[in-house]
This record gives C-alpha cells, structure tokens and sequence, in this order.
C-alpha cells in the first residue's frame, strides 16, 4: 500500500515522514503539496521507499503543468534518493521515452478529475505501451456505469499473474469508492491510501486500515461481493462490520460500498444472481444491504418478498438468487434487537417513531410484531396518516407525543451528518422513557445530549446497526456472526 502525505495530517512533515501509517509498504511524497521540501530530507527520514510525485492543476492536484518547469523538479526528486517517481503520461513522457530514468521505478500516471471520458481502454492500452513498470489510470466516476467501465479494464489488461499486472485502475469520487477497495484484487497487489482518514489526498480515498478490515483477509478477488447501496455511502460502517464477520466466519466474500446517485441506476444491481453489473465482470454478487433512500426500490425490485417488506413496503436486504430477488428487512432486528439488549423488552411499551420513511416504516411494522404499542409521527400530517394505516399502526400529528413516558425513535437522517436538528425537542426527550437513534454520525447527536443532560436512557445507532447486521449477515451466509467480533469491528471504525 502506498500511503500518501497531506499537509492537512503532516504537522511538520519530516517527522510526519518518519513516521508512516502501519501497515503501508511505500510513502507518496506530493511535492505539488509541499512545495518547499527537499526531496533529500524527506527521503533520509522516511524509513519506507519514498515516491515523489509532482500532481499537475489539470490532474487534480497544485503543480505546474508545463514541462520545462516540471522536468528539473522531478529530476531533483529522481536524483535524491527517492525510490520511484510518477510521471504524468501528458506532461512527463518524454522522461521516460528519452530522459535516462530507469522505467522500473517510474509510475505512469493519467487522472480526470472531472469524469469518466469515452476513450478511457484507448488511454489504458496506450500508456501500458510504454515501458513504465506500473501504469496508473485514475477517472473520476460520476455513476455505476462509470464505475462499471474502471473495472472494466482489469479485466482486459490485467489477467496476467498478479506480480506481472501492470495497470493499477481506480476511480475518485463516491461512485468510485469500491473499486478502491477491488483494485490491489484485481491489478498489481498494491493501491493508493489516504495517511489518515481526516485527510484524504483525493475524494473518496480509503484509509490502510479500511482495506485491511474490508478486504484484508481475501488472497485474490472475492469469491462472493455483496455491497451496502445507497445515495452517499462513503461513511458507511457496513463493510467493516461485514468483513469482521466473513473473516470470522472463514469466508472468502467481501462487502463494499457501492453509491447511487440516481435511482434508475439501480438496474444495474438489482437484478437476480448471475444478471448484476457486476456479474458481467466476473464478480459473483450475492446480493444487497440497502439504505437511504433506495429502501422503497428494494422492496419494489423484490420477487418474493417476505411479509413484513410487504407491509413496510420497505428492504434492507437483498439476497440473488437464479431467476430471483428475495427481499427482507433487517430494521425491523435492529431496532428491536437494540432494545433488548439495552434491557427494555418492547413488548407492552409505547413507542413514537419519528420520520415515514423506509427505515420508520420498517422499524413500526418490526416493534408492532414485537407487542409494542406503536405511533407514527412525521412532518406531513395527511402523508403520516398514510404511511401508519399502510404499517397498522397509529399516527400521531406533529409535535403531540400520547400521555406517559413512551420510547422516542428517530427514523429520520437528522443526526448522521455534524450540526444537523433533533428529531425531538430537548422537552419531550427529558419526558421519555429513553430515546434510540436508527443512525449514526460523527460524534453524539443533540439528542444524545438532551438525552445525557436529562438522565434518559439513550440507545445510539450503532446499537441498532449491530443487531440489524447480525440478522442480515445471517441471511447473506446462512450463519450467525459472532456478536463480540461485530461489535469490536464497529467501536474501531470512528467516522470521519
């Protein structure tokens, strides 16, 4: 793995240099990002091989782009004791065709950081005619048919073995975040991450830590992919907690996160097993754990359906099958599993959920079947009324709670981004029996505070993804996961 230095994690660089992420084999040294450091230094203090690399404006990073100015630059580093030097296919060629570098320590590197262009197999095979050691192609993927045709080109020019393989192909951006993952699995054994995880060199770069509990325990590519789709998924704990689980259960499969701008693309993966998008490279796809907002398209995608979709109308879960797409919602475990485990048995309690949307919906149906006495409330009084006679439970109109002191769930987003609103006011949380938040984010949500600050019982989401996890891992390999291993995997994947 190459890990790559950014001002905004290097305090001062040459001991930042000195001392490099665990578990990384090479350190990208961004000359265009530290303008003023020598090349010789930081290689003297770098106890790894050091690549110095000079990132133009046009590819997304802050050096020059004409090459009178570039050559002496990269020459500097080249001739300072850096191990290997990148070379912008565009700017830099005629160093390797002509300059006396040895091709054995160049990369030979292309980015667009404003897409995915039509050409990109013509770019591939013309810069893998060169005589560098490894080529590096690296678009920006905008949707899943961008991403389709990145993976693509593994499997056109990397079928060689894997120290052979030459072409290191990924893409920035969310839409491109799983072939990050896939990469080192389909091309060369090594791949680009991000020093920390607070500081990424390029959207969507992955930390060594989040490859290695993604992805660390597979020798090639995944025997079986699944993926957590959703709008942004970037922030997803999902992968990791699946991969604890596959590690653990001796499982060659892997979970990656897969984000959808647009619903229409989810045709792509929503089909039954062998008919993926991804199938059509050669990944077998097992199937899908859904989220905001797409849990409606599950459902609807479904052939067979288990009861409680059908009545949420609502799916978290995605199995493919021959022929078939089997859908269930592991919310309903979640949230209720969550409880539990905090010591209130929901059976005979009053809850309010707040929010109608799928994870809402799929919450009520699970604590209605639970024995909960259940309302609904949302911001639309005629669409709440819908949504609560379509789940057969009550509704509730905005801001009224029922008389005592009912359990307060947020089925809502607010809380998974910084700054975002309490789905309850800090009153009515101080007057709850506790208060279970379906989602999680950088740090405690302000009704965590109110919660803490009232003395109220607070369940937080990672709770609930625990045991929504649990049943869905089940459903994925027919086996339960170790619950100690899960939660372990979760309280070590802070969210940036």
């Amino acid at each position: 793995m190459i890990a790559t230095l950014t001002p905004e994690c290097a305090g001062e660089p040459l001991e930042s240099l000195a001392r490099p992420p665990e578990g990384v084999g090479v350190v990208e040294l961004r000359a265009d990002l530290f303008p003023g450091l020598d090349p010789g230094a930081a290689a003297a203090a770098c106890p790894l091989p050091l690549m110095y690399t000079l990132r133009s404006t046009a590819e997304g990073g802050r050096g020059p782009g004409d090459a009178a100015t570039r050559e002496p630059l990269l020459r500097r580093g080249w001739e300072s004791g850096c191990a290997f030097v990148d070379l912008e296919a565009e700017r830099d060629g005629q160093l390797l065709s002509g300059g006396g570098l040895d091709p054995q320590r160049v990369v030979l590197s292309w980015h667009d950081p404003q897409g995915t262009p039509e050409d990109l197999e013509d770019r591939a095979a013309t810069l893998l005619a060169t005589g560098a050691r490894w080529v590096k192609v690296v678009p920006a993927a905008r949707s899943l048919a961008d991403l389709r045709r990145i993976l693509a080109l593994h499997q056109r020019f990397n079928r060689a073995a894997p120290a052979r393989r030459r072409l290191l192909a990924f893409a920035m951006g969310p839409a491109g975040q799983a072939s990050r993952f896939l990469a080192p699995l389909l091309g060369p054994p090594m791949t680009y991450v991000a020093w920390d995880a607070s500081a990424p060199a390029a959207p969507g770069q992955i930390t060594a830590a989040d490859l290695a509990a993604v992805v660390g325990h597979l020798p090639g590519p995944p025997r079986r992919l699944f993926g957590v789709v959703g709008r942004d998924v970037t922030g997803s704990r999902s992968p990791r907690l699946h991969g604890a689980a596959f590690t653990a259960l001796g499982l060659p499969w892997a979970l990656l996160p897969f984000s959808v701008s647009e619903a229409q693309e989810l045709e792509l993966l929503f089909q039954p097993q062998g008919e993926t998008m991804l199938d059509q490279l050669g990944l077998s796809t097992g199937g899908w754990a859904v989220t905001a907002p797409y849990k409606e398209n599950a459902a609807e995608a479904a052939t067979v359906a288990a009861p409680r979709v059908r009545r949420a109308r609502s799916a978290n879960t995605l199995l493919l099958r021959p022929g078939q797409i089997l859908a269930d919602t592991t919310d309903a475990d979640g949230i209720v599993g969550a409880l539990k485990a905090a010591g209130m048995d929901p059976c005979g309690l009053e809850v309010v959920i707040q929010g109608t949307g799928g994870a809402a919906r799929a919450a009520a149906v699970g604590l209605d079947l639970a024995g909960a006495t259940v309302f609904l409330r949302g911001r639309d009084a005629p669409r709440t009324h819908r949504v609560a006679e379509l789940t057969g439970v009550t509704a509730l109109p905005p801001g009224q709670l029922p008389p005592g002191r009912p359990i307060l769930v947020n089925g809502t987003p607010l809380g998974s981004r910084s700054g975002d609103p309490s789905p309850f006011p800090p009153e009515e949380v101080a007057h709850a029996a506790a208060v279970v938040d379906m989602v999680y984010g950088p740090g405690a949500s302000l009704m965590q505070s109110a919660a803490e600050e009232a003395g109220v019982a607070y369940v937080d989401g990672l709770s609930v993804l625990l045991h929504q996890g649990i049943a869905q891992i089940a459903a994925f390999t027919g086996k339960i996961p170790p619950k100690e291993v899960l939660a372990a995997a979760l309280e070590s994947n802070p969210v940036a």
